[in-house]
């Protein structure tokens, strides 16, 4: 099924206003990016609004937990009241019009709650601008083309219910299997998720345009622990393809392909019905380049080849003059211009 892209907003960034005090975890696992934000404000510190984030769009998913016993969290959208939610720190917005919004999340105002947040992500409208942002694909994005034996049913886990995105990933235990996925940006990550890593690494190939390199599991991989990012690329702006294939791999092992990121190379969602719209952006490809100076260079060739032999063939004195019908005419029309070709006038 074809999803639009979600604009991910890591907790760490620097346009999310923390309200009352926080601190910053690095090297998590579990999480994306491997960071989480968290407070240890007690009562009624964070009651009236531990972070806020003003975006553009249609809706809006904080990915949080809370990890003690606690009453309701509340979150507000714009001007609204602070609504009471039920989820164990997650919040999902209805669909809302197309355009600017602020939304504040709220702690408890009794107790500890011992929150996490680990990102944002923004369903984008038509006004939501995308040059430059990080877009997650799922892998259930029908964008992603899997070829193989890859399973959607989840594999036998040391963590039983681990914290995927979107609840889903495309899982792999057979050489062979493969991806492809196309995509217009300037960079590209893919996050995963590795089973039975005890066993032996897991290799995989990774050809971006033509160009593949073959990688192991990253080092610090723990077993069945998400958000794994298991492989990242910069590229120039544009349209690119990348293909992944399993290349070493156990039968009892599994690899599972979570979501992809990459960093937009265009300004719009419209930009993804009419890819051409987002070209103006893209830098061109080495090859497109070289491809392009080949050309014009045979086309100079070409020419001056085609203007010598007129020199030669039709050297005349000057104010001579030749004949050019049009070819929607008889032959009766004639119509001349002066054409200078080395110290010679023709009249054409």
């Amino acid at each position: 099924m074809a999803q639009t892209p979600v604009v991910l907003i890591d907790d760490q960034d620097p346009e999310l206003g923390y309200l009352c005090p926080s601190y910053f975890e690095r090297g998590a696992e579990s999480s994306y990016n491997g960071t989480f934000a968290t407070t240890e404000a007690l009562g009624n510190a964070c009651s009236n609004g531990w972070w806020n984030y003003s975006f553009q769009g249609t809706g809006i998913h904080v990915a949080a937990i809370l990890l003690a016993q606690a009453p309701l969290y509340t979150v507000k959208l714009d001007d609204g009241d602070f609504e009471p939610q039920v989820g164990g720190g997650s919040y999902f917005s209805p669909t809302i019009p197309d355009g600017k919004h602020t939304i504040t999340y709220a702690l408890p105002n009794s107790g500890i709650s011992l929150p996490l947040l680990d990102y944002l992500a923004i369903t984008p409208g038509p006004s939501t601008p995308l040059l430059g942002r990080t877009l997650a694909v799922d892998d259930t994005d029908n964008s992603m083309s899997f070829s193989g034996s890859w399973s959607t049913l989840l594999p036998a886990l040391k963590t039983k219910s681990p914290s995927l995105y979107r609840a889903t990933a495309h899982w792999s235990s057979t050489v062979g299997d493969s991806l492809q996925f196309t995509f217009m940006g300037s960079s590209v990550s893919v996050f995963g998720i590795a089973a039975n890593i005890s066993l032996g690494n897991i290799t995989t190939s990774y050809n971006l345009d033509g160009v593949s390199s073959t990688s192991g599991l990253p080092q610090g991989t723990i077993d069945s622990a998400p958000f794994v990012e298991l492989f990242r690329a910069d590229t120039e702006s544009g349209t690119h393809t990348l293909t992944v294939d399993i290349t070493g791999i156990q039968p009892s092992q599994a690899l599972g392909i979570d979501f992809i990121t990459y960093k937009a190379s265009f300004d719009s969602i419209s930009s993804l019905s009419d890819p051409s719209s987002a070209q103006h952006h893209g830098t061109l490809s080495t090859g497109s380049k070289i491809g392009i100076t080949l050309g014009v260079l045979a086309l100079t060739a070409i020419l001056a080849g085609f203007l010598l032999l007129i020199r030669r063939r039709y050297r005349q004195p000057k104010n001579t003059k030749f004949r050019i019908y049009d070819s929607f005419e008889t032959g009766d029309k004639k119509s001349t211009f002066p054409m200078q070709i080395g110290k010679q006038t023709y009249q054409l």
